[in-house]
């Protein structure tokens, strides 16, 4: 997938227009015999990323029907006496941190909410309509007004319009969508953003409104997963089956694609500065163990593939003929696992700077000491004064019992009651990581009664 900006030069008024073109769709000519093919390249051709492509595609659940549309102006040319009309001009996707660049202040701002869900959206109306709008209402001659905020009458009225819009567009919803409800109106561009409360990508629908003589542009600032429950139970039943009908269809090309399944039976969360000191023989307590290879005793395990943010296997392990199984029990979607958070860039960052900085006494597992970057004289400048800042930053350590080699294909065939060989005997060292990485290897061992990791080697 890729965007194409197309300029179009009909005379003023004319806007940049976006396209998103399909290149799988496209069909090449075929060259006379002797004419080599020439490649051609599209200039200014802007990237989209996998995730902007997936939510952009989610917008044929979130766009109102036909006569949804039909509805809402027939109402709001009631209540204005003049013509009212709205065309789609943009989608885009955003992070949530650079909604504070997109967001027009001053404006008006309203919090929409799906039903019950906790998570919400923001309706934006560019200032000069929304002034058109409630002068319209109010009486007004229709002179210019300048670009003030909305006193609280003016948005009053504004939040009636909105209510009067919404009521129109319910009966021409999907029935199995919830019903959006107005929950407020934000005090300018920071309330709103801190109110969204999401740290996943933001769609953005920008739309072009007509009222009379006047226009202006509204956008609709929607969070990952307010998507997720706008989603009617059906479609997202017909996507999960459409994806592993396509999964199914392309297992020749996942025989090639390999990673790691992890074995995790307990979480430990101690500061980025702790982690950075980690030497041989330090203890790190554990919150709490699942299984305790240890003493050879069976239990469970998560099994995680990645980082495990779409979901996990749920396993019992079990001993037989001395190395230790594992046999799933069920899957887990979604980040639920031992109030186990998901893996930020400081935990890659700090299992990146143990990795060079550690030092140990299996060669194997770790770098020697002549091979530190902050061993040698010097090595204590500013970058050090700088990486205190990150000290008290919490990071989430794995204890793998194991982790086996499996390829994309053998993922996809995984099933309830398939038993998983760990190749690991009980007693044998455990794995600490961080966001996948492994940054040590221990044995577990008791202080006073609770549980650690008592740090054999670390990697490098």
């Amino acid at each position: 997938m890729s965007r194409l900006d197309l300029d179009t030069d009909d005379g003023p008024g004319e806007h940049e227009r976006t396209m998103v073109v399909d290149t799988r769709q496209l069909k090449r000519p075929v060259p006379g015999p002797g004419k080599p093919w020439r490649p051609f390249s599209f200039k200014k051709l802007e990237k989209v990323s996998l995730t902007e492509s997936r939510l952009t595609g989610r917008l044929k659940w979130l766009t109102p029907k036909a006569e949804a549309v039909e509805a809402l102006c027939a109402r709001l040319k009631a209540i204005f006496d003049a013509q009212v009309g709205f065309s789609l001009e943009t989608v885009q996707v955003f992070g949530s941190g650079e909604l504070r660049h997109h967001m027009a202040e001053p404006a008006f701002l309203s919090f929409l909410v799906p039903g019950p869900h906790r998570g919400r959206a923001v309706l934006e109306v560019e200032l000069a309509l929304a002034h058109a709008a409630v002068d319209a209402l109010l009486g007004g001659a229709g002179e210019a007004v300048g670009l003030r905020p909305l006193t609280d009458i003016e948005e009053g009225v504004a939040g009636f319009v909105l209510l009067e819009a919404l009521k129109a567009l319910g009966p021409g919803m999907d029935p199995g969508q919830p019903k959006l409800r107005m929950e407020g109106v934000a005090r300018g561009v920071d309330e709103a953003v801190a109110r969204l409360g999401e740290e996943g990508p933001v769609l953005v629908v920008q739309l072009r409104a007509r009222l009379g003589s006047h226009d202006g542009v509204v956008r609709l600032f929607v969070p990952s997963g307010v998507l997720d429950v706008m989603e009617p139970a059906q479609v997202a039943e017909q996507r999960r089956v459409q994806l592993r009908a396509d999964v199914q269809s392309h297992l020749g090309r996942l025989s090639s694609t390999r990673a790691w399944l992890r074995a995790e039976i307990g979480y430990a969360e101690i500061s980025s500065r702790d982690l950075s000191s980690l030497r041989v023989k330090d203890v790190v307590l554990v919150d709490s163990l699942t299984a305790r290879p240890d003493r050879g005793e069976e239990g469970t395990a998560r099994l995680r593939l990645g980082l495990g943010r779409v979901g996990c296997l749920d396993a019992q392990v079990l001993v037989e003929e001395g190395l230790y199984r594992a046999r799933i029990t069920a899957v887990v979607l979604g980040e639920q696992s031992f109030q186990r958070r998901v893996p930020s860039e400081a935990d890659e960052a700090a299992a990146e700077s143990l990795g060079e900085s550690g030092e140990g006494e299996d060669e194997e597992f770790t770098n020697p000491e002549m091979n530190n970057p902050m061993s040698e004289s010097g090595a204590l400048d500013d970058r050090m004064d700088a990486g205190d800042l990150l000290g008290d930053i919490p990071l989430q350590i794995s204890v793998e019992l194991a982790r086996v080699p499996v390829t994309a294909d053998q993922v996809v065939s995984m099933r309830v009651g398939q038993v998983i060989e760990l190749s690991r005997a009980p007693g044998e060292p455990v794995d600490l990581s961080v966001n996948g990485k492994v940054i040590a290897r221990g044995e577990l061992v008791e202080v006073e009664g609770q549980l650690g990791v008592r740090v054999l080697s670390l990697a490098g």
